[in-house]
């Protein structure tokens, strides 16, 4: 071998190496949120929904064109009333959700689900979100609302499967002189399909606070 083709074949291992740990590095999830614990979920929460104080967005505030990203969370909180499971079920779930004001719809994600169940406390599963936007119109008032809506969709952990669904529970109301927030009230229902509570419902009623970017 001459030299010229062992510096050649020297440079192609070290070429390929470095796509190999570049390939590495894009698979790597850096979402910070994926692992926690409740009590860092409900700290987190409990700091959002402190910032989330501002009077109803009216009419002469609220934005009529452009598209603008909303992220949050989403909380649940056992409800009695559909309930099967003999586990009182507790959650949190970050939201994050694209808004188009000028054609009124969303749509998003919730991801990094959080419960208070050992064994399901950190499920994977990301579930599609989407709604539209409440006018003075319905809601009889020049404030403003939305309309939410979770693809049911299933989560998953150490055997245990639930189908999760959720959706609005009242009006909601945006907040901020122009929109900066939103508060709306959801309930939500995990179906159990797999594991120990199999055949059975858990329901929770709880908010969803989202802060634009």
């Amino acid at each position: 071998m001459n030299k010229i083709s062992f510096i050649f074949l020297v440079l192609l291992a070290i070429w390929s190496c470095s796509e190999d740990d570049e390939a590495v590095t894009d698979n790597t999830s850096n979402d910070e949120n994926a692992q926690r614990t409740f009590a860092e979920a409900q700290t987190q929460y409990e700091a959002l929904r402190e910032n989330a104080k501002h009077s109803l967005t009216r009419k002469a505030g609220f934005p009529t064109s452009g598209t603008m990203v909303y992220k949050g969370m989403h909380m649940g909180e056992f409800f009695e009333r559909n309930t099967t499971s003999g586990f009182k079920l507790d959650y949190f779930a970050d939201v994050e959700f694209t808004l188009d004001f000028e054609a009124q719809t969303f749509t998003g994600q919730l991801i990094n689900f959080t419960t208070n169940l050992e064994g399901f406390d950190n499920p994977e599963g990301s579930l599609n979100v989407s709604g539209s936007i409440r006018g003075p119109a319905e809601l009889g008032d020049d404030a403003f609302g939305l309309r939410f809506r979770v693809q049911d969709g299933d989560l998953k952990q150490e055997g245990r499967t639930a189908n999760f669904d959720a959706f609005t529970e009242n009006k909601g109301r945006f907040l901020g002189e122009s929109g900066q927030s939103v508060n709306i009230r959801i309930t939500s229902i995990f179906r159990w399909t797999e594991g120990p509570d199999t055949g059975t419902t858990s329901e929770t009623i709880g908010f969803m606070h989202a802060d634009r970017e």
